[in-house]
């Protein structure tokens, strides 16, 4: 494409000075041939190597997307607590289309615009060395003008992307919490924040717009000084009869030729320094370890799973939750998890679940530590089933299969008619192909909860977790989900924490913590017999 770039103002200016001296017809029809070809040649060239650029560029950004998203699912909850899932988005969506525009057109262009310059030099030399020294002359003026003005640009593009990573943060937050400040009146609150955080991401953007505006003003500048540079320099050496008219066109076409190279190699450096930043950003998730290792290698077994907590001490950063716990269950045993709020009970069960590791002590399941399993096996052999469930904007099936399409229908209507919604399945339009919407639009907290059971079930786990099943439905319902709880945990190991005592109805064994320590442990109609022990006040 350089080449070809090169030759066309070179067959002009043949053209130009064959045209004045009368050269034969047959020469200028050749030239004018050979000038179309080189043109068209140009284009299609220019075309295909950024066809090219953009199809690498856009895989390397891809596949560099499904790295960052890996390694941020990967990471431990503690991490998600405490990080702005909008600005996790940005780093995802925004700044990998920065690095994807590099990735696109950096190398392509800044090599191509580089060949061009050196080209543009090397010709002009050899027409004329007065022709050749004002080229590399104006080229040290305008690359150290634009290269200043760029540096001015460096900071002021980190500073953008920044603030729109604070915007996007807090659109997401504020659109997830959107009931809670309809139904607490706090939406003029919410909205002067928002002006607030606009005023910034606005004042942000202008300044970076100014100082882009600024290298702009100062390029088109340089390069209209350029063109009369080299028409007078031109002129001038035609009028002298040191050079023919068609040079003098040839040293005019290459200087105005200069400004298409400086402006792309300037241009993808803003876009590297753009790039840079995002990398910068992106490369800080990307070097952040899991607190919870995954090396292990030991695949839990088949069936109901026992567990044994040893020992077991645990803290958030340096607030200790739980105290030397001791808990053995058997096989098949349903435990009910119980205690006030804050006593120590979900971190429980988000250690079973391997969502963190004790500090001290160990916790077993099936006979092997929680450490020394293989990620894969946790999964499939450990279901929770969160207080929260999280319904996504999909079919039926999808939701209750995780948008795996391999799985049967007909296992997963199965699997939905066994937890108890065959009725409400055979009155959906579409049956299991039904839509729903995200965050569980058009289904009741009960039937969304019950979805949350069809998928553990689907998964036939060892060992289930329910974190209050019963905590967002109405006493009706209620006794549907204690029919479904029942389906679920029967011949497995299941750990329900519940404030309704309702909800424990049907359970083998009672444990019950307070403030991180193990106060009462042992058979449900046991404890409920026994007129002393705190189970059987808290039914009273």
């Amino acid at each position: 494409t350089v080449a070809l770039d090169l030759t066309v103002p070179v067959l002009l200016a043949r053209f130009v000075d064959g045209a004045l001296e009368a050269a034969p017809l047959q020469d200028l029809l050749i030239l004018a041939g050979a000038f179309i070809v080189a043109s068209i040649g140009t284009s299609a060239l220019a075309a295909s190597a950024t066809y090219l650029g953009a199809r690498i560029g856009w895989g390397i950004a891809n596949d560099l997307r499904v790295v960052a998203a890996r390694k941020i699912l990967s990471l431990d909850l503690d991490y998600h607590t405490g990080t702005n899932p909008g600005a996790l988005i940005e780093r995802v969506d925004g700044d990998i289309t920065a690095v994807a525009q590099v990735f696109s057109h950096f190398a392509v262009k800044v090599v191509g615009a580089a060949l061009l310059l050196v080209g543009i030099v090397v010709v002009s030399f050899v027409e004329h060395p007065v022709a050749g020294w004002t080229v590399v002359g104006f080229l040290v003026v305008v690359s150290g003008a634009l290269w200043l003005t760029r540096a001015v640009a460096v900071g002021a593009s980190e500073l953008e992307r920044g603030a729109s990573g604070k915007l996007y943060g807090f659109i997401e937050e504020h659109l997830g919490a959107i009931d809670d400040l309809r139904g607490n009146g706090a939406g003029e609150t919410a909205m002067e924040r928002f002006r607030a955080v606009m005023d910034e991401y606005t004042t942000v953007g202008i300044r970076t717009w100014m100082v882009r505006s600024l290298i702009w003003v100062t390029s088109i500048g340089l390069f209209n000084a350029a063109a009369v540079l080299a028409l007078g320099v031109g002129s001038s050496l035609a009028l002298s009869g040191s050079i023919t008219i068609g040079t003098a066109l040839l040293i005019y076409q290459y200087m105005t030729k200069l400004e298409g190279p400086v402006e792309e190699i300037t241009n993808q450096t803003q876009e590297l320094q753009k790039a840079a930043a995002g990398l910068g950003r992106l490369d800080q998730i990307l070097a952040t370890d899991p607190s919870v290792p995954r090396d292990g290698d030991q695949p839990l077994p088949p069936g109901p799973l026992a567990v044994h907590v040893d020992a077991v001490d645990f803290a958030y950063e340096t607030s200790q939750v739980l105290y030397d716990l001791d808990l053995r269950f058997d096989p098949g045993t349903r435990v009910g998890l119980l205690g006030r709020t804050g006593s120590g009970k979900t971190t429980l069960t988000k250690l079973l679940a391997r969502l963190a590791d004790p500090v001290a002590g160990s916790i077993s399941v099936g006979g092997i530590d929680l450490r020394d399993v293989e990620q894969a096996s946790l999964g499939p052999r450990i279901a929770t089933v969160p207080q929260d469930v999280q319904i996504f904007a999909g079919t039926v099936r999808q939701n209750v299969t995780y948008f795996d399409d391999s799985i049967d229908p007909r296992i997963v209507r199965s699997a939905l008619e066994e937890i108890g919604l065959g009725n409400w399945l055979d009155g959906l339009p579409s049956g299991i192909d039904t839509l729903v919407g995200a965050d569980g639009i058009g289904l009741s907290s009960g039937e969304a909860q019950l979805l949350a059971f069809a998928r553990a079930y689907l998964l036939d786990p060892g060992l289930v977790i329910l974190d209050e099943p019963s905590s967002r439905v109405d006493p009706a319902t209620e006794s549907l989900l204690a029919g479904a709880i029942e389906r679920l945990t029967h011949q497995r190991t299941a750990v329900i924490i519940a404030h309704r005592l309702e909800t424990v109805k049907a359970v083998d064994r009672i444990v019950v913590l307070e403030a991180g320590r193990v106060v009462e442990d042992g058979p449900r109609e046991a404890l409920a017999a026994d007129p002393s022990s705190r189970f059987a006040r808290m039914l009273e």
